[in-house]
């Protein structure tokens, strides 16, 4: 077959057939090829290696220019069609979804394909777990890094590698570092020999990656001069729902949603290759005793029709669903637990700025509107009957529209952005202090919200606790639950005498 040809003008710009380090044959082999030597370079690029030229930007950019803006580009072209082809429905009357699904399995179902996976692989970048030994904090029923400078203990119940990991047939992307390690045998240089790249600077790059709206496409018609808003696409555009869906949660503290997840048995304990006892704490992976996954990790697709799921692929695959068909077969484990996804405050402060910064491009309010917050008497009440209102103990109250509610691995939660932070909120709210129910708006028979009960002097009530112990240091005292991982490291380290 005859090659494509382009100039370096066109190279590298969302024109799959013109990509340069280009080895496959189709849309899914040419993005399953980046994903495979992103993720197999990962314990070369970045690490240092003794290597003097080693740095962090430049190990952070190679991921990013190299790998993950081409997949965007290839991926996101597709929303310029989509709007397309929302315009024309709309002038004839017709579902704008159905005729889009329609259209993209008739004429594009290799692109969205394509798109999909990549759409997929950020979502998998962001909740990437930390490497290394992990225990179950039976509360939540998520598995946690014992890796957190102290901060947790309990037995090891898996070890998640680092990088890739696997057997043929059934190879899966594993955990990374999520910071910068420093040296521990160059002394007070040790800040001038980093060790490796953390896995942090994919994560607060991915809300671009999903986000940006550039228009890239020429412009060339009538059209393009008096509104190119159309033109300005995102893959948050080409799945809507389920950049939602991963913008609302991940903005939470809900680990059991937002993380990926292992296969487990019916007690929630994960699958394992090596069934050989708990490993001490710190204790290095070394022979018998290693705990690694069984099967590699399942990771979330957030824009399936019928909500999140958890992805186990299977025969040699990358994917479990299509958008336009479900002609896979992946593996449906029948019992699953969540890994600590590390996404924390400097990834969901990115969450939201990158959102605001790219997506608006194309003028489209909806998303500005479900990320809005009211704070009542800064803001006038909104008015607007569904809604959801967060009483924070120090007096403030935040306002949020509802847009319903959807079911995500067993729990129903808020569909809208900012109401689904403000629910979380709430839940924070009723574990921490005395609360009385709210009204219940949408009748679904539970209270909407909690509000603070306060005491004879105007002050919130701290849900008691029996196992609280005091802390008194220069005057001031603080209580802990002794079950608190702050607590226990203070423990350890007799700071409490």
């Amino acid at each position: 077959m005859p090659y494509p040809f382009a100039t370096d003008s066109w190279a590298d710009l969302g024109n799959m057939s013109v990509y340069r380090h280009d080895n496959g044959a189709d849309p899914y082999e040419l993005v399953n090829f980046w994903i495979a030597q992103a993720e197999v370079n990962h314990i070369f690029d970045n690490y240092r290696r003794n290597r003097k030229s080693f740095s962090v930007r430049s190990a952070a950019n190679r991921t990013l220019e190299r790998y993950d803006e081409k997949m965007r580009d290839a991926a996101k072209g597709l929303g310029l069609l989509r709007n397309i082809y929302n315009d024309l429905a709309m002038v004839g009357g017709d579902n704008a979804d159905a005729v889009w699904k329609q259209t993209a399995a008739s004429f594009f179902k290799d692109p969205i394909l394509l798109s999909g996976i990549v759409f997929d692989h950020f979502a998998t970048e962001m909740a990437r777990p930390q490497p290394g030994s992990h225990t179950l904090v039976a509360a939540e029923g998520v598995l946690r890094s014992l890796d957190n400078d102290g901060y947790l203990s309990g037995p090891a119940k898996v070890i998640i590698p680092n990088g890739v990991t696997g057997g043929y047939g059934e190879v899966g992307i594993g955990g990374r570092p999520l910071e910068n390690a420093l040296a521990d045998n160059r002394g007070e240089y040790d800040r001038d020999y980093t060790l490796n790249c953390g896995s942090y600077y994919a994560k607060v790059n991915v809300p671009y990656l999903m986000a940006e709206s550039e228009d890239n496409f020429i412009s060339a018609s009538r059209g393009d001069f008096l509104d190119p808003r159309f033109r300005a696409v995102s893959l948050a555009d080409l799945f809507p729902e389920g950049y939602r869906r991963f913008l609302g949660n991940m903005l939470t503290g809900d680990d059991f949603i937002k993380g990926a997840r292992l296969t487990a048995n019916a007690a929630n304990s994960p699958d394992l290759e090596t069934e050989a006892g708990d490993l001490p704490e710190g204790t290095d992976c070394k022979g018998a005793g290693c705990k690694y996954p069984l099967h590699p990790i399942g990771w979330t697709s957030w824009w399936p029709t019928e909500g999140a799921e958890s992805c186990f692929p299977a025969n040699g695959s990358i994917v479990c669903k299509s958008f336009v068909e479900s002609k896979f077969q992946p593996d449906a484990p029948a019992n699953t637990v969540p890994v600590d996804p590390q996404v924390g405050w400097d990834q969901q402060k990115f969450l939201i700025a990158q959102t605001f910064v790219y997506l608006p491009e194309n003028q489209q309010q909806k998303w500005f509107e479900m990320m809005s917050l009211w704070e009542l008497g800064k803001d006038a009440d909104p008015g607007f009957p569904n809604r959801i209102e967060y009483h924070n103990p120090l007096g403030k109250v935040y306002i949020a529209k509802t847009y319903g509610k959807e079911a995500l691995f067993g729990k129903t939660v808020q569909k809208g952005i900012a109401a689904r932070v403000l629910e979380w909120a709430n839940i924070l709210l009723q574990k921490a202090y005395q609360t009385t129910p709210g009204p219940d708006l949408d009748g679904d028979g539970a209270p909407d919200w909690f509000e603070p009960v306060l005491d004879s002097q105007g002050q919130p009530i701290v849900l008691s606790d029996a196992s609280a112990q005091k802390l008194e240091r220069y005057g001031q005292v603080i209580w802990f639950l002794s079950n608190s991982p702050y607590w226990m490291k203070l423990e350890k380290k007799g700071i409490y005498d």
